[in-house]
């Protein structure tokens, strides 16, 4: 164990430098931040002063109210979803290409322990949607100045998109289960599709209370009373979602499947 915590610096390094450098970051980033841009500041616009038009009025179906809590709402809609796909994706990857790469012979014969190397995937792909969701945060604050809203309510849109963010980020890491798993990314980024579907169909039907991935925007559009119980279900999640990575790296073998 003395060995694992003296490696874990070492090989969050490496993985921190080869996310960096991965196309599927950048892209995933970049995305990320034009998509929830487009549609919260773009939907808000239209919303308000386009009412009259298709857009407009679907815009307006998702405003709860004028100001910055329906602008807060319709961002919290839209950072869901780009978080869900953005991190899904990238963690899948992060843990599937070990497989598909056939890279995972090489980490049995290195020092550092496999529940090591999950670890450190992990550490480094949360940091990064860390990151990915205080952009998102900015850029939609940012965006609601712009439009006029007022700097009163500037910080707190801030604030709890970036938690939305965070919650929704830490909340997929069961993904990386999936492509442990089945050894392969396709796996995680059909779970990843999957939970964004029931997310959106759960909040679309008033159902967002009873999944975990809907309860932080159902939290930040007011849509229903979210008691105290039900705001640590997505806690209760990263940490399940953490956990069963963790022990399938730690029992991994070759040739098993």
């Amino acid at each position: 164990m003395a060995m694992d915590r003296s490696a874990l610096g070492i090989v969050i390094g490496m993985e921190a430098r080869k996310l960096a450098r991965a196309t599927v970051t950048r892209v995933a980033t970049i995305a990320a931040l034009t998509l929830v841009t487009v549609t919260t500041a773009g939907g808000y616009a239209a919303a308000m002063h386009a009412g009259d038009t298709d857009m407009g009025r679907k815009a307006a179906s998702m405003v709860t109210s004028p100001g910055w809590d329906g602008y807060t709402g319709l961002g919290a809609t839209s950072v869901s979803a780009t978080i869900l796909l953005a991190v899904g994706v990238v963690m899948s990857w992060s843990v599937g290409r070990e497989f598909t790469d056939g890279t995972i012979v090489g980490l049995f014969a290195i020092p550092p322990a496999l529940r090591t190397i999950a670890t450190a995937k992990m550490v480094v792909t949360l940091s990064w949607a860390v990151l990915l969701g205080a952009g998102e945060a900015a850029l939609l604050m940012t965006a609601g100045l712009l439009l006029g809203l007022g700097a009163a309510g500037a910080a707190g849109c801030f604030a709890t998109l970036l938690l939305v963010s965070v919650a929704l980020g830490a909340g997929i890491l069961p993904v990386m289960w999936a492509a442990t798993w089945w050894r392969s990314y396709l796996a995680g980024i059909g779970l990843t599709l999957a939970i964004l579907v029931v997310t959106n169909l759960a909040a679309g039907f008033g159902l967002g209370s009873y999944v975990p991935w809907s309860i932080p925007i159902v939290w930040a559009s007011h849509q229903t009373e979210v008691s105290t119980p039900l705001l640590a279900t997505p806690v209760m999640t990263t940490a399940i979602g953490a956990w069963i990575t963790y022990r399938s790296w730690d029992h991994l073998q070759l040739g098993a499947d």
